[in-house]
């Protein structure tokens, strides 16, 4: 019946279905002069007003400016009252095929960090998912994130031909954003914590020669 009243308004069929996609909540496509309409769930529960509002948008589009302006403060106020999203829970791996994080970062806690986390926990340290980079230039090796308090490492360091120094260093400088007030920048005291650490000078260097070759197996995807 919807279908029908809606197929009036823009004088052509409509072929209508449903789905739960918020992003999009309607979408139409014209096949062989037939309107193909998805909406939203909560379409079905809508008051004749907003399938009358529906109806001018799809024949006349934003010319419709009052019928449009009712139709995006309904879609607005039915996705607000959505059950909120669960966040799927990330899987910690901090076992990698070559390195271990967690062995890595043992003697960290004691050496570097003895003082910064009596308080406070540890963040969870892990290695990023596996997949095809678009890296061109640059590559983030690893990142602290604030909100879950996790450490990742980029899989393209879980490699034998990656010494195990090299990717304790990078656990540092991610540790050490989770260990200062201001983590989320390389500010001075950032800074000059982290060129306390024997390897600073070595590190850069080395990134530096094999950064290249790095990018090329993420991009390929071959961890």
């Amino acid at each position: 019946m919807r279908a029908t009243a809606l197929g009036t308004h823009i004088g052509a069929p409509v072929r209508m279905s449903f789905g739960r996609a918020r992003s999009l909540p309607v979408s139409c496509t014209w096949q062989r002069g037939t309107a193909r309409i998805r909406l939203h769930e909560f379409f079905r529960e809508a008051p004749e007003s907003v399938w009358d509002d529906l109806g001018a948008w799809l024949r006349s589009g934003r010319r419709a400016r009052a019928a449009c302006r009712r139709l995006d403060t309904f879609i607005a106020d039915a996705i607000r009252a959505l059950p909120q999203k669960a966040h799927r829970k990330e899987r910690m791996a901090p076992a990698g095929a070559v390195h271990d994080l967690t062995a890595l970062a043992a003697p960290l806690w004691g050496d570097w960090f003895a003082a910064d986390f009596v308080d406070r926990a540890r963040p969870t340290l892990t290695w990023g998912a596996r997949r095809k980079s678009r890296a061109r230039r640059s590559l983030q090796l690893g990142c602290f994130v604030p909100s879950s308090r996790v450490v990742r490492i980029h899989p393209v360091l879980d490699h034998k031909t990656v010494p195990a120094w090299f990717v304790s260093f990078v656990l540092y400088h991610e540790i050490l954003h989770a260990a200062l007030p201001d983590a989320t920048h390389h500010g001075p005291p950032f800074r000059e914590r982290e060129r306390r650490h024997p390897d600073y000078a070595r590190t850069r260097q080395w990134e530096t020669i094999h950064l290249p070759s790095w990018i090329a197996r993420a991009r390929r995807g071959t961890y």
